[in-house]
């Protein structure tokens, strides 16, 4: 392997996060019956938590996105991920599945404080807001990034329980949803990196792309392409901020 290959796939980890090198397997669970493609109902072996979703629940177009909360082009990724929810709104359902990378030290641990938000109604600020401060728990020991876990979620949630939260934080049903998300992931879509995206089981090549913004046009294209094939309108609203205007007495 030559320098400049060895340069190529340096760029593309740091770029796009990081590589599985092992497994949080779960055992006696067939993930056969699954459908990756659609969303994920609570049971017993996902802990009776079911997908996260934003958008339209029922929506014929899923784009799921598996991540991993240390990682770092997860994190880059995310804003653009957010601006395409919004821009294609209702006509999609946007699901987002744990998979922390076995070397990212407090992955995990993020995941659990998303889910445990989620106990209260805060997932999807929980999610952002680690993200946006993943600097400040990446390295921490147990102790301490559970107390910057709390003072995140004291942030997001301003009338949340935080006891309930730290008290949710050793929950087993939450170790069972990550597991199930990851060996989903895993098992039912082939995925081994992340961030790593899939729009009606078609994962999206990221390979060609040498940014976050060209990542995202790939994204997209599949988005468009599926959107098409359910004879949905496939152009984004550009409008999606622009608020109405106070009604006039």
């Amino acid at each position: 392997m030559n320098k400049i290959t060895v340069a190529a796939i340096i760029v593309i980890f740091l770029l796009f996060g990081g590589v599985v090198a092992s497994h949080f397997l779960q055992s006696g669970i067939n993930y056969e019956p699954y459908n990756a493609a659609k969303l994920i109902e609570g049971d017993e072996n996902n802990g009776g938590i079911a997908d996260h979703v934003r958008g339209k629940a029922d929506s014929p177009v899923v784009l799921v996105e598996y991540a991993d909360l240390q990682c770092p082009g997860c994190s880059a990724i995310m804003p653009r991920i957010s601006e395409l929810t919004k821009q294609y709104g209702d006509r999609v359902a946007f699901v987002f599945r744990n998979f922390p990378i076995s070397g990212h030290q407090n992955a995990r641990a993020a995941s659990t404080a998303a889910e445990a938000a989620g106990f209260q109604g805060y997932y999807w600020e929980m999610v952002e807001t680690l993200y946006s401060n993943q600097a400040s728990w990446q390295y921490l020991n147990s102790k301490a990034r559970t107390d910057e876990f709390a003072r995140i979620f004291e942030q997001v949630a301003p009338n949340g329980d935080i006891e309930k939260f730290r008290s949710d934080l050793t929950d087993p049903n939450i170790d069972k949803k990550i597991s199930f998300d990851y060996n989903i992931g895993l098992k039912k879509d082939g995925i081994n990196a992340t961030p790593a995206f899939v729009i009606n089981g078609t994962k999206v090549d990221a390979s060609s792309a040498e940014t976050q913004d060209e990542f995202r046009d790939l994204i997209e294209k599949t988005l468009k392409e599926k959107l098409k094939e359910a004879g949905l309108d496939s152009e984004p609203n550009y409008n999606y901020l622009v608020t109405e205007s106070p009604e006039t007495e």
